[in-house]
């Protein structure tokens, strides 16, 4: 280790650390407190220091409940993921924390800004398969991966409930990362990066993000690439839905409308509490998926409409984008769930999930998979939840825009806990990150390390010309709506034309809202 490079910021000087040629700065304010009368406001600049301000610890995580992707095997809950569950929490929480190879600016380093996944109600940007140093390393490219508001304190839409002043409430997690990335126009030239070259990349909820910024007219000319992995809420929560969720949580904490006043009393833990304790009251799922969520709003303010209506009417930068799946998306959550479900139930939540088409979907899959389970078949089928909507985004880019669109489908499947989870859920996120040692569900076989190999260098080449492909991959055409050309991200990784096309087109008739209720 050697010490101590230190970079002018626009609110004062930063001293990060130097491990194995890689810089890193953690912790580094873009914002201000985000508590008391800050809450539910956009975010504010950060205060300015003078001196040099240490920038070698992670800031704290956004308030939140004591979750992590931590199934239950037995009496055990095992961390498939290393998520740091016990980081420290506070308001005081929107900092940025950088990788970078070089701190020249006339480097001009592509930069890869990171959203992380959580559902829009957990996570950290210092989660360890995310840690940057890898990707930069391997790409000469700076990562950044900003720290945002989530839950009731990033995303509880008052607009109607509190008038003018809390216009903006439900979205004031998407205007964080909006921060972010004017943090990052103003301020990443001193750590080696091109303001002028910003690939804006998440997984999951973090995906969900990426496309809700699309759509964004505060986000335009801050980033000039789209990375979308695995994507959540990408559809914006109706304002109706999200007037009833703050509605019962404002119920819960002793609070009349207008006057919103205790909101900006009552600790942040008082407020988490509030909305679980009010999804339980209402059966709601308000975790992932349901009618209870948490997660961008259509406020038409923020967010005047969702990213496949943005696109198609030409109201989102015309900006190359990557997205795609993975192979078994509900196996995380759902592994276990449905293990002890009988035939009957799912059977009954297969026609609840696919509606008039469920019979000729259920006809197709037993035709070809004739020896699966019934659990096995409802975890499949609920994978296409989050595929088909992909897939959807990637139709209307094809469309609607000039610039190209990327597919992916990620089939490795984890040996973790004997295998049962499959290709699963963020399974792949530690190999965008060159990060396989990272986490448990990344442990196995040497074949891990050149499937990351491959896929870090696919983000480091999209990220510096707008294509991910090299020479290590096979070709990968830009989607087509005639063969779909569709990268498989396996141990042997192989370009396939339309995979699961049949499922697709039948699955494709079912109305995005619906899916939407069914997906992570």
């Amino acid at each position: 280790m050697t010490g101590g490079p230190v970079v002018d910021t626009a609110a004062g000087k930063v001293r990060g650390v130097t491990v194995d040629d890689v810089h890193m700065f953690k912790g580094i304010p873009y914002g201000g407190p985000t508590g008391g009368a800050n809450r539910f406001q956009p975010p504010t600049a950060p205060a300015a220091w003078t001196g040099v301000r240490e920038a070698i610890e992670f800031g704290p995580a956004c308030p939140q409940a004591p979750r992590a992707l931590r199934p239950q095997e037995g009496d055990t809950l095992v961390d498939l993921f290393d998520a740091p569950a016990s980081h420290k929490q506070s308001e005081d929480m929107l900092t940025v924390n950088v990788w970078t190879t070089g701190l020249d600016a006339a480097g001009k380093r592509p930069v890869i800004v990171n959203l992380h996944p959580g559902a829009f109600l957990f996570g950290w940007a210092a989660w360890s398969i995310f840690d940057g140093a890898a990707l930069a390393r391997r790409g000469d490219v700076v990562v950044v991966s900003p720290t945002y508001r989530l839950g009731v304190l990033g995303f509880l839409h008052l607009a109607e409930l509190g008038g003018e002043q809390y216009a903006s409430a439900g979205n004031v997690g998407l205007l964080d990362v909006v921060g972010a990335l004017r943090w990052v126009k103003d301020n990443i030239a001193g750590f080696g990066g091109d303001p002028d070259n910003v690939t804006l990349m998440g997984e999951s909820a973090g995906g969900g993000a990426v496309n809700a910024l699309l759509a964004m007219p505060a986000a335009r000319g801050l980033y000039h690439k789209a990375f979308s992995v695995s994507a959540g809420g990408s559809l914006g929560i109706l304002p109706e839905d999200a007037t009833r969720t703050a509605e019962a949580v404002l119920h819960e904490v002793g609070c009349t409308p207008p006057d919103l006043s205790r909101l900006h009393e009552v600790s942040a833990g008082r407020l988490i509490m509030a909305h679980i304790k009010a999804g339980a009251k209402t059966g709601g799922q308000f975790h992932f998926g349901g009618t209870f969520r948490l997660g961008p709003v259509l406020d038409g303010v923020v967010l005047p409409e969702n990213v496949f209506s943005a696109i198609e009417r030409g109201h989102t930068p015309d900006v190359p984008m990557v997205v795609g799946s993975t192979k078994d998306e509900m196996t995380l959550l759902g592994v276990d769930i449905v293990a002890g479900l009988s035939d009957d139930v799912i059977d009954d939540i297969l026609f609840g999930m696919l509606g008039d088409v469920a019979e000729d979907v259920l006809r197709l899959y037993q035709a070809e998979h004739p020896d699966v389970s019934p659990a096995d078949r409802l975890l499949t089928l609920w994978a296409e939840t989050t595929r088909i909507p992909v897939l959807r985004l990637a139709e209307n880019k094809v469309r609607y825009s000039t610039t190209p669109v990327f597919c992916y489908f990620f089939r490795w499947e984890s040996p973790a806990a004997g295998g049962k989870y499959k290709s699963t859920h963020i399974v792949d996120a530690p190999f965008w990150f060159d990060n396989v040692d990272s986490a448990p569900i990344t442990h196995g076989g040497p074949e891990r390390y050149e499937l990351a190999a491959k896929m870090s260098t696919a983000l480091v080449s999209f990220a510096r010309t707008g294509d991910p492909r090299h020479d290590g991959l096979p070709d990968w055409p830009r989607y087509d709506l005639d063969s779909r050309p569709t990268m498989i991200l396996d141990a042997e990784c192989r370009l396939e034309l339309d995979p699961l096309g049949k499922q697709r087109e039948i699955m494709s008739t079912i109305p995005l809202r619906k899916l939407s209720k069914r997906g992570m």
